[in-house]
């Protein structure tokens, strides 16, 4: 979870995140007697209570020689991951100073928190991305307003989690939060990140967690706890960090207090384990708490304008962007780019990976001043525009469109067939020659340590190798070379006649849609992943409007089944969303696996499990993928 656009800290980007709100009290004491111009502090640290007496760790950067009537637009940015961490010297040593001279240059203040339960502040997560958390931020809003340099307009940023917080607070609707520019966020958690496909990606939430309780001490974990912390704490340098205390010299004794209040804070691997199913609750803890879905018509009838950005190998995040055009009637703007998670480096299956040059990084943090200008700075009401840009691989074209699926959408499908082809034409029946092949579970063929899974819980660059000598030990099939440049923009979908023979109970499946050039190099595209218990497809009619691109299904405990042995079943997985072209005498390839080790919990554990995959007439098997053009 990187930095926001402005900052790179050397936390690397899981310690990063930023945007949301929270906080309310009765605004700061008027200055005292003096000049009625006397400029107001460039930085300082202070708490402030929230309704229920929780106090919250905030800093707050003006303008140089702002004073006091200069009415400001607000940048509010709430940190999972600590608002600064402590450091020597003044504001300009400070963590966040780069990042904030860069809003304050633009005529905004800019204020920073650590969430409840975390950094500095007081109180107890008692759920991750939970109710009281999210409410502070209005209260956070209400005092912004409140201040004497406010124009009472605030805009919430942030990246990953701090993204999913400013999202989830315009459920909130308070009147002053006026403009939303949620960054790699998660629109719905489940699906998007922990559970995709109802599989738990089993090999980072284990890391993330313990950071997460590193940064709270929860439990007493330290750095000094075990080999793991030690390790975690060298690779993100937390060795001997600390957050940030408040100004004053009780501001450290204070920061001890707090913390020790973060002692009971929930553990995010709690959930992610004990949540298998989307309605899964556990007191204040659940994934409807987490997502945007069940706010969605506070949003809407708040009708804050929202900016977003997201990269197409970033988890699920495009998923969420879909969801969001397709579930909120908001004024909005979203790019899904050929980036990594917090946009810090190039994500082009078809390109080498590299650090996105200053100019490209100024062209997405320009687009975001620039819209704060709009509707923070002077107020603009919303126009109504919806519209998603969006670039293509393999072309390098970026396009905009207000319609998804995109105009000139038609289904194109290719049916598995006999030798591992895919074919245009359905299967005809062979006299003799079996209609199934064989899949079974390759414990070591997944995707790397730097997939898109992995990367959005690091930060670090995607990359995905040649894959012709993983796909040998995968069930492939391949079609023709094309005729002619085919460009897939949009959810695919993978129907499959599958009969378990072992271990298929408590199964998975992952299929990858790829490219093979003309010299046999297969390069990842974009894939989709299921959990064989949660197979349901629900009815159409109840598939709610962000998931109308996807299968309808609920992933509820009481749909979930074991997957027979012996009885052929329909098993239909949606593709993660892409923009692809695949150029003429490129061959179109589905890969189909049991697992994904890399990036995934094993189905079943023991990793053990064999299936067979039916091409026939009868039982046809096939992928569905939308071409434009």
């Amino acid at each position: 979870m990187p930095p926001s656009r402005f900052a790179r800290r050397p936390l690397t980007a899981l310690l990063a995140a930023v945007a949301a709100l929270t906080c309310a009290i009765a605004p700061a004491a008027a200055a005292g007697p003096g000049p009625a111009a006397a400029e107001l502090p460039r930085l300082r640290s202070l708490y402030v209570t929230m309704p229920d007496g929780v106090r919250i760790a905030v800093d707050v950067w003006l303008p140089t020689g702002a004073t006091p009537g200069r009415r400001l637009p607000t940048v509010l940015e709430t940190e999972r991951y600590w608002r600064a961490r402590e450091h020597p010297g003044g504001p300009e040593n400070d963590p966040r100073a780069g990042q904030a001279g860069r809003w304050n240059d633009r005529g905004y203040a800019y204020v920073v928190t650590d969430l409840r339960g975390t950094g500095a502040s007081f109180g107890t997560l008692e759920a991750e991305l939970g109710t009281t958390l999210i409410n502070d931020s209005g209260s956070l809003g209400d005092w912004i307003a409140a201040q004497p340099w406010s124009n009472g307009r605030v805009g919430t940023t942030g990246v990953s989690y701090g993204g999913d917080t400013a999202m989830l607070a315009l459920g909130l609707r308070n009147h002053h939060i006026t403009a939303a520019a949620p960054n790699s966020y998660d629109f719905d958690p489940y699906e998007d990140l922990i559970r995709p496909g109802g599989l738990l990606i089993e090999p980072r939430v284990a890391v993330y967690g313990a950071l997460l309780r590193i940064l709270d001490q929860a439990g007493g974990t330290t750095c000094a706890t075990s080999e793991e912390t030690r390790r975690i704490c060298d690779e993100y340098g937390l060795t001997g960090a600390a957050p940030k205390p408040v100004d004053g010299p009780d501001g450290p004794a204070l920061r001890a207090a707090a913390r020790a209040e973060h002692a009971g804070n929930a553990n995010l691997v709690d959930l992610a384990r004990n949540g298998a199913h989307r309605d899964y609750a556990n007191g204040p803890q659940s994934w409807e708490v987490t997502s945007v879905a069940p706010r969605s018509g506070a949003i809407q009838a708040g009708g804050v304008p929202v900016l977003t950005d997201a990269g197409w190998l970033d988890a699920g995040t495009p998923n969420g962007v879909l969801s969001q055009f397709t579930g909120l009637s908001n004024t909005q703007e979203s790019w899904i780019g050929p980036w990594n998670h917090g946009q810090a480096y190039l994500a082009d299956p078809f390109l080498p990976s590299r650090p996105l040059t200053g100019a490209e990084r100024r062209e997405i943090g320009e687009r975001t001043l620039a819209f704060f200008d709009r509707y923070v700075k002077h107020g603009e009401r919303p126009d109504g525009e919806r519209l998603v840009h969006y670039y293509t691989f393999n072309e390098g074209t970026w396009r905009t469109t207000d319609r998804w699926p995109v105009a000139g959408t038609r289904n194109r499908r290719l049916y598995l067939a006999d030798g591992n082809t895919l074919s245009r034409q359905p299967p005809a029946p062979v006299p003799g020659r079996p209609d199934t092949d064989p899949l079974t579970l390759a414990p070591t063929a997944g995707t790397g340590p730097l997939d898109r899974w992995n990367t959005n819980l690091s930060g670090d660059p995607v990359s995905y190798p040649d894959r012709a000598a993983v796909d040998r030990d995968l069930l492939s099939y391949t079609s023709p070379p094309v005729q002619q440049d085919t460009r897939v923009t949009g959810l695919g979908r993978v129907t499959l006649d599958v009969t378990g023979v072992s271990g298929a109970s408590d199964g998975a499946l992952h299929v990858y849609l790829e490219d093979v050039a003309p010299d046999g190099r297969v390069t990842y595209l974009t894939e989709g992943q299921l959990a064989l218990a949660d197979r349901a497809v629900a009815s159409r009619w109840s598939n709610p409007d962000w998931r109308r691109l996807r299968t309808p299904r609920t992933f509820a405990a009481s749909d979930s089944t074991p997957f027979p042995q012996g009885t052929p079943q329909r098993v239909t997985l949606d593709l993660q969303p892409t923009s692809v072209l695949f150029k003429a005498g490129d061959r179109i390839r589905l890969t189909v696996a049991a697992a994904n080790p890399d990036s995934f919990e094993l189905r079943p554990a023991d990793g053990k499990a064999a299936y067979t995959i039916g091409h026939g007439t009868v039982r046809p098997s096939y992928v569905d993928l939308p071409v434009v053009g």
